[in-house]
């Protein structure tokens, strides 16, 4: 009898402890509260105001894709690069990956946008099995060069998008939501 006296009366206190266990042990559950907050319309990524950006040249950078194929930002002009620096134990780069992807879906002129998302910890196996058992139709890359801090400081997750002239035209550090209008729209007027 007393137990369930102590039960009913600690209820809320049980529950609440019991949430924060899940949140602590659990990435996807971590995932998912931070995916609901993408939700809230307060993580949208802004596109910046083209005529005020001060554009600063991209520096030269190698990433080699899952495939082998090996790209090199700053010399290889006439495509528009979107960079996410990210990794699979990262909740917030779990959380934003989905609007990537979709992101990557409504582009018009995909031969000319490429979605470089960058696994900082160089552990490609482990990522290209994240995309897939995700369904993400994007492309998993690893730096073969040192990362420059213009593009790059530590920061999980950190966006990038560098025009067809090698300039960088929007950097963000920390989470977004990247599907919404006004970034689909940003990426197309960047295409050539």
């Amino acid at each position: 009898m007393n137990f369930l006296k102590f039960l009913k009366s600690n209820i809320s206190n049980i529950l609440f402890f019991s949430f924060a266990a899940i949140l602590f042990f659990s990435n996807d559950a971590r995932t998912m509260v931070i995916k609901g907050l993408l939700l809230t319309g307060l993580y949208n990524a802004d596109a910046p105001d083209q005529e005020k950006a001060n554009h600063a040249p991209a520096p030269e950078i190698v990433f080699r894709s899952q495939k082998g194929e090996i790209i090199n930002i700053g010399r290889d002009k006439g495509t528009v690069y979107f960079i996410n620096f990210w990794a699979t134990w990262c909740p917030p780069c779990r959380a934003e990956m989905p609007s990537i992807n979709a992101l990557s879906s409504k582009i018009t002129n995909k031969d000319k946008v490429k979605f470089v998302m960058v696994d900082v910890d160089n552990k490609m196996d482990a990522s290209v099995r994240f995309m897939e058992k995700r369904k993400m139709n994007l492309q998993v890359y690893n730096a073969v060069s040192a990362i420059p801090d213009t593009l790059f400081n530590g920061t999980l997750p950190t966006t990038v998008i560098i025009n067809s002239e090698g300039k960088i035209v929007f950097r963000h550090s920390g989470m977004a939501d990247y599907d919404s209008p006004e970034m689909i729209n940003f990426i197309n007027t960047l295409i050539p």
